[in-house]
């Protein structure tokens, strides 16, 4: 079996017939042939197939939503299926893959299904999963019709689905053609249902005699490889002794960059599209390093910590099309499309409040403790199943597994978590921001006072805003609740300026600052003012002499911050501002200015 070198360089691929300037970006478009017929640049991740077909015959890939699954299983079924061998030169030809074919190319019949396409709940939910089986078999007998003669399509036509597995895979064996499944979502409608149902449905189809853990059992019998992918590895544990995934290969650290842009990819990208549409100024290396706190950050291999991250392919593409069509940035760097990933959010807010009975009250401060704390730590679990997901380490693996976190970094042995970037904190902040705010509430007056705080240094209005704006949501509860809710509120003001990066708990020399805000220099480089803000609490009751030595503490943190190596070239060009944000309970008792300075 082939091996490859650790050495192996991406290569990188547009249509060559197709002239530079007729370029096309495939933002939203998920079907390889068409990229690849039509003009579409490509980044070639066909090694991937390589690595893949060395470690298993049944592989199970998790990643985040709108990371480039759906065009990775689009490539996977061109170059494995059989009915596409005759276009192996023009599809694949130049792209890695096409240099270095496996054995195992186009020798498949491939049969793809898709579970975002199931639904329903109890029976209806059994009879939607075996429509759409039979249905996607119906399409396979149809492409491969000359492997089946008119006796076995007139007799399959009225069969069941599990009926038509059986006689597709006695034929295959019959007549020597393997066969490849590809299932894609694989735990859309598990997660779906655990919001709708709870967990005793859920049980019901995959434990015991449940009729989608017995699928499995059949799929594994009868499918000579086996390709998994979805968003979460909940329904996977559930399914382990009905199949056995031999390689979960989601972890492993020469996968970490499978999906996703490296710094390389993004960097050749943007150089081969200057000087196309409206795209002709800017160094393509400074453009990509630029929109890095945006959208790079995600790391999904402890070994790879620290040496390798990825770019989120989608907000890329989306960053790129605007240069592109318009000669300039997008104005909101945040692409309106992503949030329907706010359901991420809920689904998790929804497991803890509906499906486990938590108080709703307490279930935010549990999701506001684990985004907002800069860093958190925790045991990753590969695998858990569904009545287990209210524990700490699986709940808090979902937001890594969903793209909320990231492998940031080590700390005493253990791997540290962290936002993997500004565009999901965005994200975060604007779904804990709608939590925290009545629907009717205006925010007229903080827009106002936000771009008087950017571009006029007028902090004290802003945070007497803030503080107004906090007594007036939710009544808060309990010590340790009551001020995780007020640093989460707090963090999602900050994170809704649009005109800064805010960078919460950033690691300096001297200890680990509240938020540094610097300007978003891409869309707002006229920003004047940058800040620090050291943010303090004191329980309700606290007397003057706690607040006054708190605020000592505070100062002399500030001082040490803005001497740190990594503030003159965040605050260039800038008034930094030194602020000491002092809480007492919920109520705002020190806003102070401990200094500023032309950077």
């Amino acid at each position: 079996m082939m091996r490859l070198s650790v050495s192996v360089w991406i290569w990188y691929n547009y249509t060559m017939s197709v002239k530079r300037k007729d370029l096309l970006i495939p933002y939203g478009v998920s079907d390889f042939r068409r990229i690849r017929n039509e003009g579409y640049y490509y980044v070639d991740k066909t090694q991937y197939l390589a690595r893949m077909e060395e470690r298993d015959s049944f592989i199970f890939f998790v990643r985040p939503r709108r990371f480039g699954k759906s065009l990775f299983i689009s490539m996977m079924e061109n170059y494995y299926d059989l009915n596409r061998k005759k276009d192996f030169r023009k599809l694949f030809g130049d792209l890695w893959i096409g240099r270095h074919p496996t054995r195992n190319a186009n020798r498949f019949m491939t049969l793809k299904l898709d579970f975002s396409k199931v639904g329903g709940a109890g029976c209806d939910l059994q009879d939607s999963f075996e429509k759409h089986i039979a249905l996607m078999l119906d399409e396979f007998v149809f492409r491969y019709s000359r492997h089946y003669d008119d006796a076995f399509k007139a007799d399959f036509s009225g069969k069941t689905a599990e009926e038509k597995i059986a006689a597709v895979t006695a034929r295959s064996r019959t007549i020597g053609i393997p066969l490849y499944l590809i299932i894609d979502e694989y735990d859309n409608f598990t997660n779906q249902m655990i919001r709708a149902s709870g967990v005793t449905d859920y049980r019901e189809i995959t434990h015991g005699a449940g009729f989608y853990r017995n699928w499995f059992k059949k799929f594994k019998g009868e499918f000579d490889r086996i390709f998994m992918t979805g968003v979460s590895p909940v329904t996977l544990d559930d399914l382990t002794s009905g199949f056995n995934i031999a390689a979960n290969l989601t972890l492993e650290p020469e996968f970490n960059a499978a999906l996703g842009f490296s710094a390389g990819e993004a960097v050749k990208m943007f150089s081969d599209f200057k000087g196309t549409g409206r795209f002709s100024r800017g160094d393509p290396k400074a453009i990509v390093e630029s929109i890095k706190p945006w959208y790079d950050g995600y790391c999904f291999a402890e070994e790879k910590v620290g040496a390798e991250c990825v770019f989120n392919s989608d907000m890329t593409l989306y960053y790129l099309k605007s240069l592109v069509t318009k000669g300039e940035p997008p104005k909101n760097m945040v692409d309106a499309n992503i949030k329907t990933d706010y359901d991420k959010l809920k689904t998790i807010s929804d497991l803890q409040r509906t499906v486990f009975k938590m108080d709703p009250v307490e279930a935010l401060p549990m999701t506001e403790q684990t985004v907002t704390s800069g860093g958190v730590q925790f045991p990753l679990v590969e695998s858990f199943p569904a009545e287990a997901i209210v524990k700490p380490e699986n709940f808090r693996s979902l937001f890594f597994y969903y793209g909320l976190l990231s492998m940031a970094g080590r700390k005493m042995g253990a791997t540290v978590f962290s936002v993997p970037n500004a565009c999901v904190e965005k994200q975060i902040y604007g779904y804990l921001r709608d939590r925290y705010f009545p629907p009717a509430k205006s925010f007229l007056d903080w827009d106002e006072a936000a771009q008087l705080f950017a571009y006029e240094g007028r902090w004290r209005e802003f945070f007497e805003l803030v503080a107004k704006n906090f007594e007036e949501t939710t009544p808060i509860r309990g010590g340790i609740s009551g001020e995780v809710r007020l640093q989460g509120y707090f963090q999602c003001e900050m994170a809704h300026l649009p005109q800064f990066i805010t960078c919460p708990e950033l690691e300096m020399s001297h200890g680990n600052c509240d938020f540094f805000l610097f300007p978003e220099r891409t869309y707002y480089g006229d920003v004047p003012h940058s800040y620090i803000v050291e943010f303090k609490h004191l329980k309700k009751g606290a007397r003057k002499t706690e607040a006054d030595a708190q605020r000592k503490e505070g100062v002399a943190q500030l001082k040490a911050y803005a001497k740190d190596k990594k503030v003159p070239a965040l605050a260039k060009g800038t008034t930094l501002h030194l602020l000491l944000v002092q809480y007492r309970g919920p109520r705002m008792i020190r806003c102070e200015q401990i200094s500023e300075k032309k950077m």
